[in-house]
């Protein structure tokens, strides 16, 4: 049977374009300003820009991830949830450590024990995590995160009890800079960025409240003019000295001049419903289709900007910020569109090879 075999009435081709179709087009293209920033920010690490950009980008995509979260009352909902949210990104993960830290130790000329202590890195996660997967400490908190926000609204039904469940937690995480007592390989921390989710877990919470039910009331005018002015002030304030503010999910850094509590709830919260109104107004213009398809492919962008940023220092390209943004966002999306080309033609050669190898 082919590919194009009919299922309920409607070819396999017809089910892709309808799930294409019900994506949020805005939504995928503040993913991409997410991990655009975020590509941004490890390309100008200690320039303003990339200060600025710490603020939101990581919220950002725990507050989007948020959005589809939904209680799961019955063990079977949790055994689904399992194999459509978490089995494959743990074998990603697994899998993207693996080639990556290989990578790293064949373009470095790096031993055989830094190979295997960096392999082990995998497990312990969080800050541990350094070079070509410095970035997997996101997989590590996202995974966790939307575990205890899904158990939590499972257990909590009321909104308000939701809500205060999880201003407790980021209570809890801005109380102290980095866990003192529990060191892994010379970090303070807990292993997979445990003491972040309670960080994490308060922007989700936010992103399911703001959004689950009504989505798009993000998109009215007067909620696009309260949060573009509202955002603007806060920025302005900043600039004129009103408050000082850095931010590191991953190193759990949070300084300011403010409450930590109120910072963290205020500040890359506004922002982060700045960048989903820009998006928003973005996919009112022409030409934003390249966006959207840099929004449906973010996580390969996120495991992947790493090695080609590296590859360009290594080649030379050292003095030109745009072409290695171009070659950081692009190299991994190329191939990730590239497998995603590949693979439903292999598997429509697959049971014909195997056909004549029986035969």
């Amino acid at each position: 049977m082919t590919a194009e075999k009919m299922t309920g009435g409607e070819t396999r081709t017809a089910v892709r374009q309808r799930h294409h179709a019900q994506r949020i087009d805005w939504l995928d293209i503040a993913k991409a300003y997410g991990i655009i920033a975020v590509v941004l920010g490890h390309l100008l690490s200690g320039s303003i820009t990339a200060h600025f950009v710490y603020w939101w980008h990581m919220p950002l995509f725990f507050i989007i991830g948020g959005i589809f979260l939904k209680p799961l009352p019955h063990l079977v909902d949790w055994r689904r949830f399992w194999r459509r949210r978490l089995q494959g990104e743990l074998l990603l993960y697994v899998v993207m450590g693996f080639l990556l830290i290989s990578a790293y130790v064949v373009l470095h000329h790096q031993t055989v024990l830094f190979w295997t202590q960096h392999l082990m890195d995998l497990i312990y996660g969080g800050r541990t995590l350094n070079f070509y997967t410095s970035t997997f400490w996101f997989i590590n908190a996202y995974l966790i995160t939307i575990v205890v926000v899904t158990a939590v609204i499972t257990i909590v039904r009321q909104p308000l009890l939701q809500f205060a469940v999880a201003l407790a937690g980021l209570l809890l995480g801005t109380s102290y800079q980095q866990v003192t007592w529990m060191h892994i390989n010379g970090f303070a921390m807990m292993p997979w960025s445990l003491d972040t989710v309670l960080v994490t877990a308060f922007y989700t919470m936010i992103g399911y409240l703001l959004f689950h039910a009504h989505l798009n009331w993000i998109t009215h005018p007067a909620a696009i003019i309260g949060i573009l002015t509202s955002s603007a002030m806060l920025i302005w304030w900043h600039f004129m000295g009103g408050f000082t503010f850095h931010f590191s999910l991953k190193s759990h850094l949070i300084q300011s001049s403010l409450p930590a509590a109120l910072t963290l709830a205020v500040v890359p919260v506004l922002l982060t419903l700045a960048v989903m109104v820009l998006a928003y107004l973005t996919s009112l213009m022409p030409l934003h289709g390249w966006l959207t398809v840099i929004g449906r492919h973010t996580l390969a962008i996120m495991y992947g900007h790493k090695l080609f940023l590296d590859v360009c220092l290594l080649v030379g390209i050292v003095n030109h910020p745009v072409l290695r943004l171009i070659i950081a966002v692009g190299g991994p999306l190329l191939i990730a569109l590239a497998i995603q080309w590949l693979l439903p033609k292999w598997h429509r050669f697959r049971p014909v090879n195997a056909k004549l190898m029986i035969g």
